[in-house]
């Protein structure tokens, strides 16, 4: 098992990173932290802090039609979620642990980084493992953090990055590798049959940033069974927590941003909301939004223990 001292930073590509950035800005309402280029891999990017801790959301693009990048926005992935990268404390340690569980260093891993690739042991998000992460270069003095200049109109008012949502043909199977790659453990599941055309589990991650969901097809026809002939294993959707449920969907309305999905429930007595945004809104990526009167009820919903756990 890899021994990660936190996640640094979720990375999504895209073919234009100055309007994707202006959207996690406006409409996502996150500050935006500096920018980066990387000429080894013809990148350049753009990084934000996300709410409630040290996470950042890092947007790239490609700047040469040789860059890596690039030829994931040409791959049935792009664009959208691409890599996830670790801080820790000993590299070496890393390709001693990768070894030992025989996965392979993918191309680009160098002195200075170690990467497993989407489709050898990531399953559909390419990990990246640093000791040493780039400076930024900090954000024009004066800029608004999170609005471009004269700006009035609302973010959907983000509190947190809940989880991540990664599509595969079996929970239980990916659950059993990222907990041998990365010491994930399963909290929450939905039971056989709790819906016709998927099942989900829920996964807790070392050090509590964020969490995990796999989603699996149920059925030929189920929509995940469609997204994994078109996309192979790859990032489904986010998950962000909003402080205001109707302001959220105000500003998705103002700004001209459908959202569809939109439900209204209880849990234990307490009272969530939840919504999606079309990938075509955000840049490919399919942002799910939720709200809850009592903390972990959204989660719970429809969920219950895996067989064995132990808080």
């Amino acid at each position: 098992m890899i021994d990660f001292k936190r996640i640094d930073h979720i990375g999504m590509v895209v073919a234009d990173l100055e309007a994707q950035a202006a959207l996690f800005s406006d409409l996502l309402g996150l500050e935006r932290l500096g920018e980066w280029e990387d000429e080894a891999d013809a990148a350049r990017g753009i990084t934000f802090a996300l709410p409630e801790g040290d996470l950042h959301w890092e947007v790239s693009a490609p700047t040469a039609p040789d860059s890596p990048l690039q030829a994931f926005l040409e791959s049935p992935r792009g664009p959208g979620l691409h890599h996830i990268t670790f801080e820790v404390a000993d590299l070496e340690a890393v390709r001693s642990a990768l070894r030992a569980l025989g996965v392979r260093e993918a191309d680009g891993s160098n002195g200075e980084r170690v990467l497993v690739s989407a489709d050898g042991a990531g399953e559909g998000l390419q990990m990246r493992f640093r000791a040493t992460l780039p400076a930024l270069t900090p954000p024009v003095a004066g800029q608004p953090a999170d609005r471009r200049a004269g700006d009035e109109q609302p973010s959907l008012g983000i509190e947190a990055l809940d989880h991540v949502s990664t599509a595969y043909r079996d929970r239980d199977e990916l659950s059993r590798h990222y907990g041998r790659l990365l010491g994930m453990r399963q909290v929450w599941r939905t039971p056989d049959g709790a819906w016709p055309d998927f099942a989900d589990c829920v996964l807790e991650m070392p050090g509590g940033q964020i969490g995990w969901e796999v989603i699996q097809p149920v059925g030929d026809d189920s929509f995940i069974t469609k997204f994994l002939d078109a996309r192979g294993p790859a990032p489904h959707h986010v998950a962000f927590r909003v402080r205001d449920f109707d302001a959220a969907l105000a500003a998705c309305e103002q700004r001209g941003v459908p959202t569809f999905d939109v439900h209204d429930d209880q849990t234990d007595g307490h009272r969530w909301r939840d919504a999606f945004i079309h990938p075509r809104h955000t840049g490919g990526l399919l942002t799910q939004i939720f709200w809850e009167a009592h903390p972990g009820v959204w989660e719970r919903s429809d969920k219950v223990r895996p067989e064995g756990y132990i808080a």
